[in-house]
């Protein structure tokens, strides 16, 4: 009984805590409580124990609680130990070099994309808003797309049934044909297109890393306000992009995908 209760705490805790992360300005005991169901007095019982752990803070003037920073101190252990980000980190840096604009890489997880590495475009004024550790579906992303398209299509058939889909922009697929229509088009090209898919005004050119088996749960992209970013910088775009991939999906001992 006392290892369920322990499990039960635990749980509740972790709800307490995705619900702060994801709060921009902070919630109350008394919002919190409403929002899961628990009682005021478990709320501020879970909660004093996090402060004291330094996972949530609470303002004393408005009794607000937020998240804490040793989340980000945990997240950024969490990023440095991942392989991945220290084989590709040269590799992005030269394409982010080479091209002038932001160069993402990120990692599936479950429905989503998690951004793991970003290096930042330096030259102009208009900066990305993705960010180390932000989740996007992976239906509506370029990089996203790049993953699923190494995958049997039963499975990317189930990942969409699975996902919350919603129209990020006017321009999200939110068909599922039409979705599985744009899966072709990524397997024959070889890359993928976000569209102000997922961010009005930004497009982007991604490509899968594979690994031994031809299927991916990494990507790479190059993002840029749609002025920069017409169709003929695309084309541009695609052999660096696809180069870059290569060498990263080489470094992590996976198979290089024909262009």
């Amino acid at each position: 009984m006392a290892e369920t209760s322990s499990v039960q705490s635990l749980d509740r805790a972790f709800d307490l805590l995705e619900l702060l992360c994801r709060s921009r300005s902070g919630m109350t005991i008394g919002a919190l409580s409403a929002e899961t169901g628990l009682h005021k007095s478990t709320v501020h019982r879970l909660l004093s124990s996090m402060c004291r752990r330094g996972f949530v803070q609470r303002d004393a003037a408005t009794s607000i609680y937020r998240a804490g920073m040793h989340l980000c101190e945990l997240s950024s252990y969490i990023v440095e130990n991942l392989d991945v980000v220290d084989l590709a980190r040269a590799p992005l840096e030269r394409l982010n070099e080479k091209t002038g604009e932001t160069v993402h890489l990120v990692m599936q997880e479950g429905c989503d994309i998690v951004y793991i590495h970003k290096v930042e475009n330096t030259t102009g004024a208009i900066r990305m808003f993705s960010r180390i550790g932000m989740r996007r579906p992976l239906y509506c992303t370029g990089v996203g797309k790049a993953i699923l398209a190494t995958w049997p299509e039963d499975e990317v058939r189930a990942l969409w049934r699975e996902s919350e889909i919603r129209s990020w922009t006017v321009h999200t697929i939110v068909d599922e044909d039409a979705f599985l229509r744009e899966m072709e088009q990524v397997r024959r090209k070889g890359y993928a297109l976000d569209n102000e898919e997922n961010e009005l005004g930004v497009r982007c050119i991604a490509a899968a890393v594979v690994d031994y088996r031809g299927r991916a749960s990494y990507a790479i992209s190059v993002s840029a306000p749609i002025s920069r970013m017409s169709d003929t910088r695309i084309a541009e775009l695609r052999i660096p992009v696809l180069e870059v991939r290569d060498e990263v999906t080489a470094a992590l001992g996976g198979g290089v995908r024909r262009r």
